[in-house]
């Protein structure tokens, strides 16, 4: 069993990379504000490379601003099950989609506070 187990992790691990590709690739299909986090991550990365800062700085910044998109992908994936289980206005749809909103806006705050700490130090 454990044999059988060990020979199947390949596979699902080819698998589970092919599902996280298809949520990229819809990501940047579907969602405007997915695709400029995209965009400003590519910015950011090339600001970041020749910039005289310690790797470790480099790497809490682009790790912060990483929660950004990350929470767009959990936010946009909530409002894609919303928009499915009622189409139609109701409120608890709203206040679940007001909450994915908030959790953006609070990586947009921790990444924002990340850089002027940075800056700083």
């Amino acid at each position: 069993m454990l044999l059988k187990t060990i020979k199947n992790i390949p596979g699902r691990v080819v698998r589970a990379f092919a599902y996280s590709w298809g949520g990229f690739k819809s990501a940047l299909i579907r969602e405007e504000s997915f695709r400029l986090e995209a965009m400003g991550l590519a910015i950011l990365l090339a600001a970041l490379l020749p910039a005289p800062w310690p790797v470790w700085k480099k790497l809490a910044l682009t790790a912060a601003y990483l929660l950004i998109p990350l929470a767009e992908l959990f936010n946009s994936a909530l409002e894609d099950l919303c928009d499915l289980v009622s189409p139609d206005d109701n409120l608890y749809v709203k206040s679940a989609k007001d909450k994915g909103s908030a959790a953006v806006l609070l990586a947009i705050i921790i990444a924002s506070l990340t850089l002027a700490i940075l800056l700083w130090l």
